[in-house]
């Protein structure tokens, strides 16, 4: 099964590029102020999928509170450790880390009410396995918030329609809010 194969991670020295530019842009292009548009609620359970050095991890742990949960997922054992680390710095201890080399995260299906997906579909090989793994970790009502990044958004709409798992919401921009359809 494709979404059992390993993935590896960008090289070390690229993820430590990739940490510098955010950490340029993020002066310009806050993180916070795209999480305006995500309705983001205390209590929430929400997935990081994607997390990087966690610039939405933290801030989505913030927004909801000791009572919700982040779980911050990536492939990159920098970007886990970062997230940890930071997370460690601002005493927040409703941040899950978890490092995959797959598609599957581990975490309890129908669990979270929000799954957030930012700049990481270009990067994605088997887009199958990544929406079936994101399907099956949303409650009923649960949204799936998505930007994709380095990727047309003409593109990344095709390829969600493809998957047959999820209608559009809501569409600004690259922005993009999707409802999983019933599950089968």
């Amino acid at each position: 099964m494709s979404s059992k194969k390993k993935l590896k991670p960008m090289p070390n020295a690229s993820f430590k590029c990739m940490m510098w530019i955010y950490k340029l842009t993020d002066l310009i292009w806050s993180p916070r102020r795209r999480l305006k548009k995500i309705p983001v609620k205390v209590g929430m359970v929400v997935v990081d999928y994607g997390c990087g050095p966690g610039r939405y991890t933290l801030p989505l742990a913030e927004l909801v509170g000791p009572e919700g949960k982040v779980f911050a997922v990536d492939i990159q054992p920098l970007a886990i450790k970062t997230v940890k680390e930071k997370a460690a710095r601002k005493s927040l201890t409703n941040i899950e880390a978890i490092l995959v080399d797959s598609y599957n995260t581990g975490i309890q299906g129908s669990s979270a009410d929000l799954v957030i997906l930012v700049d990481t579909l270009h990067a994605i090989k088997d887009y199958d396995a990544l929406f079936a793994e994101i399907h099956q970790l949303l409650k009923r009502g649960g949204l799936l918030f998505m930007d994709p990044g380095h990727m047309k958004t003409s593109k990344a709409i095709e390829i969600i329609e493809s998957t047959g798992l999820f209608t559009m919401a809501e569409c600004q921009d690259k922005d993009m809010l999707l409802a999983p359809k019933a599950k089968r």
